[in-house]
């Protein structure tokens, strides 16, 4: 990647509460050896990976992202575990939501934002699934491991608020990628 552009994406912040109980019912589960975690600081749910941007192309983006005036969406409530591919071989392991709809408008909306921002950008322009990726699998896990893992509890956990969404760096790491907030922009509530 040429020094001049910035690998970004555009996300909902997980929530503090959310990855504090997260993260206490995962420390429990098996097969943690077979899986590099992300860090629950870094989880949110994507709304657009843009791909390797140039400066100039961040700061329309910017721009037009500021310029949404979104309505907050209700809060998204853990749904269940899912995995990519599937669930019987998962390479990546992730918590899924109830129904997200505004979530999913507020993507078609980032993703209008980007194509104008760049009309022929790399930007990812597939549907959104919105989604907070836990862990990569680097080697085959068990069905042990997995009902471990499909057996933590989700009743009670506590929901993810969708107050405000944020333009991302990502830098590629061996250890894990590491996520640089560019910019933040708060949704209204309701009737503001």
């Amino acid at each position: 990647m040429a020094p001049d552009l910035t690998r970004a994406f555009v996300a909902v912040p997980c929530g503090e509460q959310l990855a504090t109980a997260l993260s206490r019912r995962l420390d429990a589960a098996a097969g943690r050896e077979a899986v590099r975690w992300t860090h629950p600081r870094a989880w949110h749910l994507t709304l657009q990976f843009l791909g390797d941007w140039p400066a100039d192309r961040l700061a329309a983006l910017r721009g037009g992202l500021g310029a949404l005036a979104a309505d907050a969406t209700p809060p998204l409530v853990p749904a269940g575990w899912g995995g990519f591919p599937d669930l019987r071989r998962p390479r990546v392991l992730f918590l899924q939501f109830e129904a997200a709809v505004p979530l999913i408008d507020l993507a078609r909306r980032v993703s209008a934002a980007s194509d104008a921002a760049w009309p022929d950008g790399p930007q990812d322009r597939r549907p959104v699934d919105p989604h907070l990726t836990l862990a990569r699998v680097h080697k085959p896990l068990e069905d042990r491991q997995i009902k471990s893992l499909l057996d933590i509890d989700l009743n009670g956990m506590p929901v993810c608020p969708v107050e405000r969404f944020c333009l991302l760096a990502s830098a590629l790491r061996p250890q894990g990628a590491l996520h640089t907030e560019l910019a933040s922009f708060a949704l209204r509530k309701k009737g503001e």
